[in-house]
């Protein structure tokens, strides 16, 4: 059932006298569903924390938090108060670090999240790039995962991210913007028995894999062709890291996908072999993901049209 439309007047928030500390309250109950560990958290008392609470659903007119033998949590009206206040309150964090950084408020700090597909090869160019045209503003890239990833977008920790566009990242506050198309390949080491043939995907399913994490877009991809081809692998070893992948194929016949322009940049550098296979394009694109309430700055703009400019040399290469 749909919850009940609500309307607050404009400046609720002032005639309310709202607070910090409510907000803080909020994502620390919410954090632990629990009342008496929240007020521990907030070093305070836990009627202190339900006065907060009252105050709250008094301002709003409706309530936040449903209490059960199981915890206590949020109704729809308290899950969107939540998600703003961690906005509000991840955007003065934001302002406190760019107060305090290294030449303060007249150079601009970037943060982006990035993933391996687009840490190995597309993002380190486009920072080159990016850097001869706007020298004066400071990047700070930070590789993870994207389920890592986005709680940090959505609480303004992250500027964008760059990853794969995989269809659980589909959702209605998130702007997605395709790069280009990457291809995969399978790669094993240089001296690997597959190196030098054409394998069969049965012959694949004879040497052990390092598998893309569980439920990555790629990963995905790679079950489905197993499953269309009629074979599975076994595996011990799930990563996301590629030098840790490009190590442990160098020191074992263990086989690996991996980003087509990742895997020649290494293949040039490392002896690594590409097993002559072709991949149908079942992976997902590269793109840059952003939250619609942050309106990108022009630095921001400058470095996502640097990485569309690299990711049109990757597709003419």
């Amino acid at each position: 059932m749909n919850e009940p439309s609500l309307s607050l007047r404009a400046d609720w928030y002032v005639h309310g006298r709202l607070r910090l500390r409510h907000l803080q309250m909020l994502l620390a109950l919410d954090d632990v569903r629990n009342v008496g560990e929240a007020a521990r958290r907030l070093a305070t008392t836990q009627p202190a924390v339900s006065r907060m609470m009252a105050e709250l659903e008094a301002m709003v007119g409706t309530r936040l938090f449903e209490r059960t033998s199981k915890g206590t949590f949020p109704t729809p009206h308290g899950a969107s108060m939540i998600r703003h206040a961690r906005w509000i309150l991840g955007d003065l964090d934001r302002m406190g670090k760019e107060w305090s950084s290294p030449g303060g408020l007249s150079v601009e700090t970037i943060h982006v999240g990035i993933n391996s597909s687009s840490a190995a090869f597309l993002m380190p160019h486009a920072l080159l790039r990016f850097e001869q045209r706007m020298p004066a503003v400071n990047v700070q890239v930070r590789e993870g995962s994207i389920e890592a990833l986005l709680p940090d977008l959505y609480t303004r920790k992250l500027d964008f991210i760059v990853a794969r566009l995989g269809a659980d990242l589909r959702a209605e506050e998130l702007v997605r913007q395709v790069l280009y198309e990457e291809p995969m390949c399978i790669c094993c080491a240089a001296d690997h028995p597959l190196a030098a043939q054409r394998p069969s995907w049965e012959a694949l399913s004879a040497y052990p894999w390092i598998m893309p994490p569980r439920g990555s877009p790629v990963r995905i991809g790679l079950d489905l062709l197993f499953q269309q081809h009629g074979v599975s692998v076994q595996s011990r070893v799930e990563s996301a890291s590629v030098v840790n992948n490009m190590v442990l194929m160098d020191n074992s016949q263990a086989l690996s996908i991996v980003p087509r322009a990742v895997a020649s940049y290494y293949a040039r550098l490392h002896g690594l072999s590409i097993v002559d296979l072709t991949l149908p394009t079942v992976f997902g694109p590269i793109g840059v993901i952003r939250h619609q309430s942050l309106a990108p700055s022009g630095a921001m703009l400058a470095l996502m049209d640097c990485l569309h400019q690299e990711a049109k040399g990757v597709v003419g290469a």
